[in-house]
């Protein structure tokens, strides 16, 4: 397993990744958005035998860092991945606050967060298509 830095020659395996895991969700990330995000902001991809199993995407805001996206492949899930990325994103990332939002309902990814010392900031009403969210936040 290797964790590195996405760049352009990742993206249509980022993009299928992401239609494998978020299926029929409106809010996933369209091919042309990666390619943006590659250009604007940070994606750290793991990789498996040269397979990209799962990525984080970070957006760089004025005075803190927001996670956009959190994906790990649906073979892959329970194997402790998320946590290999948001540690190497703790290491290499400048300190800055960082914070994002997430389902109310993902009570996984919140435990995830909250081990990360994140703290609930507050309920987002009707964040998501027909679910509220969770505003989450860390200083550094």
């Amino acid at each position: 397993m290797k964790i590195s830095k996405a760049t352009k020659k990742d993206v249509k395996k980022l993009f299928s990744l992401e239609n494998e895991v978020f299926k029929g969700d409106s809010m996933a990330i369209s091919l042309s958005s990666f390619y943006y995000h590659l250009k604007n902001n940070t994606i750290f991809i793991v990789e498996e035998n040269q397979s990209i199993i799962g990525y984080i995407l970070w957006l760089e805001r004025k005075n803190y860092f927001r996670l956009y996206s959190l994906c790990i492949s649906t073979s892959f899930q329970e194997n402790g991945l998320g946590k290999k990325l948001l540690e190497y994103s703790f290491e290499k990332m400048p300190k800055k606050a960082m914070q994002l939002e997430v389902r109310l309902s993902n009570q996984k990814a919140i435990n995830l967060y909250e081990k990360f010392q994140f703290k609930k900031v507050k309920i987002l009403k009707d964040f998501y298509e027909n679910e509220d969210g969770v505003l989450m936040r860390i200083e550094r």
